[in-house]
């Protein structure tokens, strides 16, 4: 299984193997705990499955601020095997 992260743009980082993507989540949520994804679509077809999502944070000033996004997901085998996350922003 691999993962792209969000960051370094335009690119993103891959994580490959369920330990570096459960390290990857493990860090993510516990920097910003105030953290909420919401899936406002989500719809597959064949070995693919698209889902739009807004995720909202609180920042360490107390400021509240979101992103929009698409994740695009393939499934090889019954398992999750390239997930590519866009993220709709300046």
């Amino acid at each position: 299984m691999c993962l792209r992260g969000f960051v370094p743009a335009p690119d993103g980082a891959v994580y490959s193997g369920k330990e570096a993507i459960a390290r990857y989540w493990e860090d993510f949520f516990r920097e910003s705990p105030h953290a909420h994804i919401e899936i406002e679509e989500i719809f597959g077809f064949g070995k693919r499955c698209i889902m739009r999502w807004k995720y909202e944070w609180v920042d360490a000033a107390g400021e509240k601020g979101h992103i929009r996004g698409v994740d695009i997901v393939r499934v090889k085998k019954d398992t999750i095997c390239e997930k590519l996350s866009y993220v709709k922003g300046a």
